[in-house]
């Protein structure tokens, strides 16, 4: 495969098949490959290595459309392989986590395979990145056009310590292909790929509406999890994830309003100071006075929260 943006290509075809699996990676991206783990059928490939100076494990799976037990046990026992370092797999699995939430079909339980997948993620020690961001969400990867049937089989799973750095996760429309892509975006090595860590807003602190928004938030995420409170780990480490992308949402919903809200204010005051000079009365004065009042302050509160930005900037810089 030839393209400017791929710098490596690792596969593992399967010849006179129809099967394979790639894992292209992009120029400028820091990979050193250790070892090359890989089947004779062209249905997985695992590469143990460091990414940009972090350790990590980059797998790719193409599931059998037939359930094949020693096929999930193959797998299980190349990954268990890797012991405490963080694995990241992709691929299209061809079963589902859960059938009522990952088909479109009502009525249709488990599949051949669909039990192997949960079962392995268990074993693994491995979370569904999609399902952590979105829970009780439905959205497909896959459309079998014979039946107009939609689920999702395309899967990014991930250990645990992953999470943190993970940003966000999401399924293109299905278009070209009967397969929709799912994307993510992970924090990896030195900050020079990404904006480092996540910090919280400290101007949240005093947002009584952030206070009701969060512990709803919570009280959601636990009813639909509850179900996984038997692996503290695994459903605290999925809970900040979900906690933090709601409320980068919040800070990003509350910017907006503001910076819109600047907007209208500023041409309420420039319409109140033209009428202010036709019409110079105590009752027009002390309305301009408190519309640039109250735009003076949502200027003051965005420019607060940039120097913030600022400093923390200079500061990782020194």
């Amino acid at each position: 495969m030839k393209t400017g943006w791929v710098g490596m290509m690792f596969d593992n075809p399967a010849l006179g098949r129809r099967v394979g699996v790639v894992i292209l990676i992009r120029r400028g991206v820091e990979l050193q490959v250790q070892k090359v783990f890989q089947d004779t059928e062209g249905r997985y490939l695992f590469l143990k290595g460091t990414l940009e100076g972090a350790e990590l494990v980059l797998g790719m799976v193409y599931g059998p459309h037939v359930w094949d037990a020693s096929f999930t046990a193959r797998i299980r026992r190349v990954v268990q392989s890797f012991g405490t370092m963080p694995v990241l797999i992709g691929g299209d699995f061809n079963a589902v986590m859960d059938p009522k939430l990952d088909r479109s079909r009502a009525g249709v339980g488990w599949g051949s395979g669909d039990r192997s997948l949960p079962s392995f993620c268990n074993a693994c020690g491995l979370l569904d990145v999609w399902r952590s961001l979105h829970p009780g969400e439905c959205n497909y990867s896959h459309l079998l056009r014979a039946h107009t049937t939609l689920s999702r089989i395309d899967y990014l799973l991930a250990s645990p310590e992953l999470f943190s750095r993970i940003i966000t996760c999401s399924i293109a429309p299905i278009q070209v292909s009967d397969h929709a892509w799912v994307e993510f975006g992970l924090q990896v090595g030195c900050s020079r790929l990404g904006r480092g860590p996540w910090r919280f807003p400290r101007d949240l602190l005093e947002d009584s509406k952030y206070e009701a928004f969060i512990k709803q938030h919570w009280q959601w995420y636990s009813q639909v999890n509850r179900a996984h409170l038997n692996s503290p780990i695994l459903y605290w480490e999925a809970a900040k994830v979900v906690l933090r992308g709601a409320t980068i949402a919040y800070s990003a919903h509350k910017r907006k309003a503001r910076d819109a809200q600047i907007l209208h204010l500023e041409r309420l005051v420039k319409l109140q100071r033209g009428h202010l000079a036709r019409t110079p009365d105590v009752e027009t004065k002390t309305k301009y006075l408190t519309m640039q009042a109250e735009l003076n302050t949502l200027i003051h509160q965005r420019q607060v929260k940039s120097h913030r930005y600022y400093q923390l900037q200079l500061f990782r810089r020194e």
